[in-house]
């Protein structure tokens, strides 16, 4: 995700009248990924700014419920996104930079040393943001991570055919090696037994 380095250092993104209604459609090239001891937070750029997807943001603070979470926010902090997502296009909730900050201050966890919250809004304050002040990004475009989880179910597919392919053959040769063996047992019982490995 690209935004725009001096919007971001010099003044605050422009926000949406407190009248509006703040719906937005999201591209994969608008979107970005976080990612925090196994906690994904999607970034969507809407005209140079950050929208932060409300759920991901709420799991991060272990907060269960995230519509109470973000109904206290400002109407021009919030809003409804047509987002891509792993599994295709879906709604999802969306909170400004500064609703953000403001769950992110608002939270009790996020002041308890030790929990996840805590540790999450340390890591924002101390590396995303410096980041995206510097560089004008942070995270993994979703175009990537999205073209990876392609290439990886299609991995897993060939990989299981493969392993029912392979499973077949073991079944195949262990049902073949028992029927050698009952053959010998029954036609020329004075044999000792073979044992598994001279069977090969």
């Amino acid at each position: 995700m690209k935004l725009e380095k001096s919007r971001l250092i010099s003044e605050a993104a422009p926000q949406p009248s407190a009248s509006q209604k703040v719906n937005f459609t999201a591209h994969e090239g608008d979107m970005s990924v976080i990612n925090f001891e196994g906690v994904k937070v999607r970034i969507v750029n809407i005209n140079g700014a950050p929208w932060f997807v409300a759920k991901d943001i709420c799991e991060a603070l272990e907060l269960t419920n995230s519509r109470m979470a973000i109904k206290a926010l400002d109407e021009d902090e919030k809003g409804v996104t047509l987002t891509y997502t792993l599994g295709g296009k879906q709604k999802v909730g969306a909170v400004s930079e500064s609703g953000f900050y403001k769950v992110l201050a608002r939270s009790r966890k996020a002041t308890t040393p030790g929990t996840l919250a805590h540790r999450f809004s340390n890591w924002v304050f101390r590396e995303v943001i410096p980041s995206i002040r510097k560089t004008g990004a942070y995270g993994v475009p979703f175009a990537f991570l999205n073209d990876h989880t392609k290439r990886k179910a299609l991995y897993i597919a060939k990989a299981s055919k493969r392993g029912h392919a392979l499973q077949s053959c073991k079944t195949e040769k262990a049902r073949l090696t028992a029927e050698e063996a009952e053959l010998w047992r029954k036609y020329q019982p004075e044999l000792p037994e073979m044992s598994h490995d001279q069977n090969n």
